[in-house]
């Protein structure tokens, strides 16, 4: 069963972490597991430099902080080679073998607990390079981010808030549907409908989290800024990182954490319902499909 991958967008999805600052680095490679790259060997193979033109597009690093920023990504796609790539693999494979039953919402949702396990574990292991990056920073680079905030976020309003309904509904159906046919291959009518409906009665908020993703913008300049501060020592910078990471990755209140799990149990349900309505063809396409991303994967194993 193909899990994740049809998912819409919310505050603790790849999609949404990918759009925060230094935090996309350690979050590449689950955005291409769970969202679905249809070349993963090209996009892997060139995530070093692609990770690190994405961070520059945000904070313009000058000529003395590029290296640092390059090693840091460098040093991060080494760690995730030597201990993950395999496991990575694995668990497409898995996926890729599920993907030929039927499923419940419940199975979806297990797929969402080991997203956040590993979204958590790159996080960490990237927190000692932003702690290290973020001390370099200086107000031109903290204007420049907060002016890509705000390039970025005028884009994703006029691709997720259009003022007409309709429009913003036949947008919504479009993206889930690209991720679908990435992974199943051509949907029929009624399964197009199913998901037009699904679309409709979904909980999903789009100026709630639109609102959401300004206050999460908002905190992530303010950890840069108090790891900048030249008081604080190595090992505090890194646990300020850590636990400033993880906390963007959490709901940030109790209201919040309610509304994300109905949201995630709403579309896991989705998803595993437009799965069971899959033909035996399709299940086929997800199959091979998620087999090959597997050894696309492999292909890095022992590389450098």
């Amino acid at each position: 069963m193909v899990k994740v991958a049809i998912i819409e967008p919310r505050r603790v999805t790849p999609l949404t972490l990918l759009q925060r600052s230094v935090i996309g680095v350690a979050l590449l490679l689950a955005v291409l597991l769970l969202t679905g790259c249809s070349n993963l060997r090209l996009a892997y193979g060139q995530g070093p430099t692609l990770a690190y033109w994405w961070l520059d597009r945000y904070a313009d690093f000058d000529e003395t902080q590029k290296p640092r920023a390059r090693a840091a990504v460098d040093q991060w796609f080494a760690w995730h080679r030597r201990q993950q790539l395999a496991e990575d693999a694995a668990l497409l494979d898995q996926i890729a073998q599920e993907a030929l039953k039927d499923a419940s919402g419940a199975q979806v949702c297990q797929w969402v607990t080991v997203y956040e396990r590993k979204r958590d574990l790159y996080l960490t292991q990237f927190a000692p390079a932003v702690a290290d990056i973020a001390a370099s920073l200086g107000p031109e680079n903290l204007k420049q981010i907060e002016a890509r905030f705000a390039k970025v976020n005028e884009k994703w309003r006029d691709e997720h808030v259009q003022g007409d309904l309709s429009e913003r509904e036949a947008e919504a159906v479009k993206r889930v549907l690209d991720r679908a046919e990435l992974v199943y291959g051509r949907l029929d009518r009624a399964q197009r409908q199913f998901i037009t409906q699904a679309v409709r009665q979904s909980p999903l908020d789009p100026e709630r989290t639109f609102a959401e993703r300004l206050a999460d913008q908002r905190e992530a300049l303010a950890v840069l800024q108090q790891l900048g501060q030249r008081t604080l020592s190595g090992p505090q910078r890194q646990e300020l990182a850590r636990s400033g990471l993880l906390h963007l990755a959490q709901a940030s209140d109790e209201a919040q954490r309610q509304l994300r799990d109905r949201l995630y149990r709403y579309q896991c349900q989705f998803t595993a319902e437009l799965h069971n309505r899959t033909t035996p063809e399709q299940r086929r396409h997800a199959n091979e499909r998620l087999h090959g991303w597997a050894q696309d994967l492999r292909s890095f194993l022992g590389t450098p």
